[in-house]
């Protein structure tokens, strides 16, 4: 029998968190999700990564480093390749299967740079591309993926049993109950978060921004069933900060994790997308203040049914759109036209590559370091479709409701198969689009060469007009121009696309100037990891008022692309 969906995890991992007894709970949990994913319509199986004599059966390879990247990646491309599902789901933190370690572009050793040596990422899982480490082989996704996590570091399963139970019981609900949303934004960032509510909500009305409001929001606004967040965040740090628009030194608490747990403050079938660095980070809870877990783990925890978020720090403009304020609204907009939160996040990095490549090193990162987190089958909203059933009744199809008017086991039945060949048609169709993005990324090579003249001149220029204190300059040299993967051409088709490729101006390199502002640069040093620990969290609490040394670093990349002979800046700001 085909299998719909494959949960991957590792037992062994598992027992070494919770002991047997645990894992045994974990997977009478997992049966109870694999029986109501049937009565959806949906054959799920449960693989253990770790298991040799199953993994065997499947002609993968086994995971006998719960630790280690590439053997994880290569057991779970075996798990695919053997069973080909519409879903799948990583179970467990990345203490069980870890992320993925892609190197980070902008990466410098500077401490006042971009210090994230890894853009740590699920995308490789959702790629046919082997073991890398460079994000360029991974432009081109063809999965459904999603990561259902538990704690990091946790010894007690009642987390994960709460996130399976939410996974069993979930049910799509119509859109009127998502169109209206909780969005948060730093006052700084208000032209572009109110673009982005635009484009996803058509209206920006509701933009709530800090520090002009705090974190305490009202039921009206949080129990929302969308939330939109862009403020900043920290490695370690449960709570997001705002940033005032005339003092870059105000920076209040405008999200706190500790408040999102409170009962009634977030509601059954949230859906987060969340653009703050740091913001997806699954980090062990033991290491923050009051071992308060991330914002991420807190959100599926009150039951949300899924977060979309980076593991590391994020970028994006002032005003206008761009990194990752793009892939954020590009996975809200596809959730709110009823696709599963799996689809949703495949689709998002599609329109994602397909907007911004050449891909620069900000949306490289961008691409890399937002990931998934909920089941990839859960799917919030329920949309009518065109397509109808027939069984012992004529039924409409509706996306999340597998059996919707279905009245008999006959009718169900039909139902569940025509949803399952509507379901087969667009991974077919997502597949040969992932493929074909695959083949639009040209190859790039990091250079020690430094910037032409003109183009450090420029950059120089933008940098002292910002008041930025120089960290670093990366350059990339664009090796090939992108050769997509296409169908077979006849002769017009060819001579038009040879010309079309003549037209096309050709992105030769990129240049990178990393700097901070110069009124905070001298602050943020000593600032360490696991900050919030070491009490200088304190910024923003209740008053709305700010420490001298805040924890939140920021940073400023300006980017320049040689194209076509001239040179094109854009700007980002860590989130």
């Amino acid at each position: 029998m085909p299998v719909d969906k494959v949960i991957v995890t590792n037992l062994t991992a598992l027992r070494q968190k919770y002991e047997a007894a645990g894992v045994k709970t974990i997977q009478a949990a997992v049966q109870a999700l694999i029986a109501a994913d049937k009565a959806r319509g949906l054959t799920t199986k449960l693989i253990a990564l770790d298991d040799e004599a199953g993994m065997k059966k499947l002609k993968a390879p086994p995971v006998k480093d719960a630790t280690d990247p590439k053997q994880n990646k290569r057991a779970i491309d075996g798990v695919y390749k053997a069973l080909v599902p519409d879903y799948l789901m990583i179970l467990g933190a990345i203490d069980v299967v870890p992320h993925q370690d892609v190197k980070n572009p902008l990466y410098t050793p500077n401490p006042d740079g971009d210090t994230d040596e890894f853009a740590y990422s699920d995308l490789p899982y959702a790629c046919d591309a082997p073991y890398s480490q460079d994000v360029n082989d991974f432009t081109g996704p063809t999965r459904v993926v999603g990561r259902l996590p538990d704690l990091t570091g946790a010894n007690n399963p009642k987390y994960l049993l709460g996130l399976l139970q939410t996974a069993t019981k979930w049910k799509s609900r119509p859109r009127t109950d998502y169109q209206n949303y909780l969005g948060i934004s730093a006052e700084k960032w208000r032209d572009s978060t109110s673009e982005s509510l635009q484009k996803v909500f058509n209206t920006d009305a509701d933009l709530q921004t800090s520090p002009s409001r705090g974190y305490k929001w009202t039921s009206k606004l949080i129990n929302r069933r969308l939330h939109f967040i862009n403020c900043h965040g920290g490695d370690m740090i449960p709570d997001f900060y705002g940033q005032s628009s005339t003092d870059d030194e105000e920076m209040p608490v405008s999200h706190q994790a500790a408040f999102v747990a409170l009962p009634k403050n977030i509601i059954e079938g949230t859906v987060a997308a969340v653009e703050c660095c740091f913001g997806g980070q699954l980090y062990d809870p033991s290491g923050a203040e009051n071992n308060q877990m991330g914002m991420c783990n807190t959100y599926l925890d009150r039951k949300a049914y899924g977060f979309f978020g980076s593991t590391t720090t994020a970028y994006g403009p002032f005003s206008g759109n761009d990194q990752a304020d793009l892939i954020c609204q590009y996975f809200l907009q596809r959730v709110l036209g009823g696709a599963s939160l799996g689809r949703a996040a495949l689709e998002a990095r599609h329109k994602f590559v397909e907007k911004t490549t050449p891909l620069n090193l900000k949306n490289q990162k961008t691409l890399a370091q937002f990931n998934l987190f909920g089941d990839p089958s859960i799917t919030p909203v329920a949309a009518p479709t065109s397509k109808l059933a027939v069984g012992a009744k004529i039924v409409h199809l509706t996306t999340g409701v597998a059996a919707a008017g279905a009245k008999s086991a006959a009718n169900s039945k039909a139902v569940h198969q025509a949803a399952a060949s509507e379901r087969a048609e667009r991974r077919q169709t997502l597949r040969a689009k992932g493929t074909m993005l695959a083949g639009m990324q040209p190859a790039m090579t990091k250079t020690k060469t430094a910037p032409p003249k003109n183009v450090a001149a420029s950059l120089q220029k933008l940098a002292r007009q910002l008041n930025l204190q120089h960290v670093d300059t990366i350059s990339y040299r664009v090796e090939a121009p992108a050769q997509a993967h296409i169908a077979p051409q006849n002769a017009m088709a060819k001579g038009i696309m040879k010309v079309a490729a003549a037209k096309r101006p050709e992105t030769t390199a990129f240049h990178v100037f990393i700097g901070t502002p110069q009124s905070t640069s001298a602050n943020m040093k000593g600032i360490k990891k696991g900050a919030a620990k070491q009490g200088a969290t304190k910024a923003g609490a209740d008053g709305g008022t700010s420490a001298k040394k805040h924890p939140i670093r920021k940073i400023v990349v300006l980017e320049a692309k040689e194209v076509g002979g001239n040179i094109v800046i854009s700007e980002g700001h860590s989130k």
